[in-house]
């Protein structure tokens, strides 16, 4: 089996110009306090926002928290960004192979002047095989690689290196193309998330949403067809943070008693057409 022993979170309500690693540190000092941080085998950081192009963000994280024997390394998954590297992180644990790994999901928007669309925040869990009330039951996901202009950042990478002019132009800072997109893509996942767990024969008491907007999170839970009562509703006006969203959504599901004890819930990741996740995790 495989656990979670701790899930904290930050969401910041505004854009904080904090390095990532500062930011992903607050909720993961909290995650950690109780461990032999020796003990980390793996730390694994989902973000968009990462520190510098090299080092990874996890390896600065390593640093931070002197958690010397883990090896580390950055994802990027966009607005699934938590699922995907807790997905790395439960199949790592049940190799039995490994023991503990730390997954941070972390967006510091410097790369985005629209702050009506994104918020910074962070989140951080410990993916463990010892026993504790969280346990991961079954994650998927899927991606569009056919949407590459419906959000993305068009300069800094081999395709397009920065230039004087393209900085001038703000190239380097996240453009959407419409976005309807997100709404769209809204109604799409629910109908993803309701054939995935059909057909895994999986009923959840709770569902979780990732954020991005009102528009979004209303088109999700209609289309998903269920009592509005057991989807967490809390950050439906929230501004998306990407990569850390569905972790940001699910910490204070936890800490404010939406979840109920003995229940499953599904935590649910989407965004602008790249990428879609589902985890199902148990609350004993």
């Amino acid at each position: 089996m495989v656990y979670i022993k701790s899930c904290k979170s930050i969401y910041k309500k505004e854009q904080t110009n904090m390095a990532a690693s500062d930011l992903a540190l607050i909720p993961i000092n909290e995650v950690i306090k109780d461990i032999d941080v020796s003990e980390i085998d793996a730390i694994i950081c989902a973000t968009v926002t990462k520190d510098y192009v090299y080092p990874s963000t996890a390896c600065i994280l390593a640093g931070k928290i002197k958690a010397s024997n883990a090896f580390c390394f950055d994802i990027e998954s966009d607005f699934t960004g938590f699922l995907s590297a807790l997905r790395l992180a439960y199949a790592f644990v049940k190799s039995n192979r490994y023991k503990n790994i730390l997954v941070a999901a972390v967006e510091s928007f410097y790369i985005c002047d629209d702050k009506d669309r994104f918020d910074d925040a962070s989140v951080a869990v410990l993916v463990t095989n010892e026993k504790s009330d969280i346990q991961i039951d079954f994650i998927d996901s899927v991606t569009d690689g056919s949407a590459l202009e419906n959000c993305y950042i068009p300069m800094g990478g081999t395709a397009k290196p920065y230039t004087k002019e393209g900085v001038l132009n703000k190239e380097h800072f996240i453009s959407i193309k419409d976005s309807s997109i997100f709404e769209e893509e809204a109604k799409k996942a629910a109908l993803y998330v309701k054939d995935v767990l059909s057909s895994n024969n999986i009923e959840p008491n709770y569902y979780i949403p990732s954020y991005s907007s009102k528009a979004a999170y209303d088109n999700f839970v209609n289309a998903l067809s269920v009592d509005k009562d057991i989807v967490y509703s809390k950050m439906e006006d929230a501004h998306s943070s990407l990569s850390a969203s569905s972790g940001v959504a699910l910490s204070m599901a936890l800490e404010d008693g939406f979840i109920k004890k003995n229940s499953k819930v599904a935590v649910c990741g989407y965004g602008s057409g790249y990428t879609k996740s589902v985890a199902v995790i148990s609350i004993n």
